[in-house]
């Protein structure tokens, strides 16, 4: 690492992150500081700010934006209230099989969405009809949230942390991982980890997930889901959209084809056929989001460019150097601790270059690192956007989900997933 300036860098990325983990300051505003300020050192020591920019990972920034835009048009035309209404209405107030299929539709929708899309999809929606149904809906956004993260290991466009170590990889020039590896090798462990949380979380919430009556189940579901459609031209538009993304994601990695160039396409055609809703529509886009990781990743750029990336890429081979078992169990828990207590995006970042690194040795290695900032990303609430937005969600209803609470069931539900996940890599390191 370049001194003094590495040192420099490296004490304004902590200073920022102590004082976004505090939860006393806008964590958007904090994070576009902390970038401003590391640009601000590097000039001082003859790198231009430019050169900062240049360094930060726009696709990924891109890609979530127009996600984000998808979401919005088809919330608009009341396409997740249809589908609440379509999944819940066969349960018939049975709210353990309420419970299952919503979590189950959440692990089938983390495939196209990013965690946090998934939540702003379904925690008002399970909001909504747990309200209406008269049953407590906190089990439900606890289950959703923690669901979101680990059903998105199988897919590149499934998180946010997924995006930045596939861009990685692929900037590298690291051959033989892709989208349809990391869909082999993860989509087994993710169905393995949906059946483990179901059956735990069942027992866990037995008491909680007691039967609506029978006629507030009948005045709820005598509502047709078509009723729920304002905008039968922007649903049919979203159903194409979110089709296009889905074939070209499962199928255009092989090519090549990046997420953020067809989400761009597709996202902006849809906005062009809205027309006059368009500035509604991005004005309801989660811009403090999209700002916090451009600052984050402006931060992770400032440590690259002077060289620290790279010397704890340099430490790590040399503790797992010809170590392909060690190499693993570094590569899941070292990760899934620091993403328990720094969010997943930013330890994503900084490891994502260790991973593409050792991928040389086998390239399931990339696939590790994806399971364990997802998995640890719920290690406690703070790791992952999807749990602190279910508890921001339950704060608004007045019926809070306590740090506390969130941690209980998610904090050992996640050791046994990173158990299980463990084994299940060593047996693929064996297979492959």
């Amino acid at each position: 690492m370049q001194e003094p300036v590495g040192t420099l860098i490296l004490l304004v990325f902590i200073g920022t992150y102590l004082a976004i983990s505090s939860e006393k300051v806008n964590r958007a505003a904090t994070s576009m500081v902390g970038m401003g300020i590391a640009g601000l050192v590097l000039w001082g020591f003859g790198t231009d700010f430019s050169h900062l920019v240049e360094s930060i990972e726009w696709s990924t920034i891109l890609f979530i934006v127009s996600m984000m835009a998808i979401v919005s048009v088809a919330g608009h035309s009341g396409m997740f209230q249809y589908l609440a209404l379509t999944l819940a209405k066969p349960t018939g107030g049975n709210t353990r099989r309420l419970f299952i299929v919503f979590i189950v539709f959440v692990f089938a929708v983390s495939f196209v969405f990013d965690t946090t899309s998934t939540m702003l999809i379904m925690g008002p929606l399970t909001i909504e009809v747990c309200k209406a149904l008269e049953v407590d809906f906190k089990p439900f956004l606890i289950t959703e949230a923690i669901t979101s993260n680990y059903a998105s290991i199988p897919s590149i466009v499934g998180a946010v942390p997924n995006l930045v170590i596939a861009e990685e990889v692929f900037n590298s020039g690291v051959t033989g991982f892709d989208g349809g590896l990391l869909f082999i090798i993860m989509m087994p462990l993710a169905i393995i980890l949906l059946v483990v949380t179901l059956v735990i979380l069942l027992r866990v919430f037995k008491n909680q997930l007691h039967d609506s009556t029978e006629e507030t189940a009948d005045e709820v579901f005598t509502v047709a889901p078509q009723h729920m459609i304002r905008s039968r031209s922007d649903f049919y538009l979203s159903i194409v959209a979110i089709a296009i993304l889905a074939l070209a994601f499962t199928f255009g990695q092989g090519s090549g084809l990046e997420p953020a160039l067809v989400s761009i396409i597709v996202a902006f055609l849809v906005l062009i056929m809205t027309r006059e809703r368009v500035e509604n529509i991005l004005s309801e886009i989660n811009w403090k989001t999209v700002f916090f990781l451009i600052g984050i990743f402006g931060l992770v750029a400032a440590l690259k460019i002077v060289g620290f990336i790279d010397d704890i890429g340099a430490g790590v081979d040399a503790i797992v150097s010809e170590n392909i078992g060690g190499a693993v169990a570094f590569l899941v828990w070292v990760p899934a601790l620091l993403s328990a207590v720094i969010d997943n995006i930013p330890v994503s970042i900084v490891l994502a270059p260790i991973a593409s690194s050792l991928a040389i040795l086998t390239p399931i290695f990339p696939a590790i690192l994806v399971f364990a900032v997802n998995v640890g990303g719920y290690l406690l609430p703070i790791g992952a956007p999807a749990n602190l937005l279910a508890m921001a969600m339950s704060e608004d209803e007045h019926d809070p989900i306590s740090f506390k609470t969130f941690a209980l069931i998610a904090t050992p539900l996640a050791i046994i997933h990173l158990l299980i996940g463990t084994g299940w890599l060593f047996l693929m390191i064996a297979l492959f």
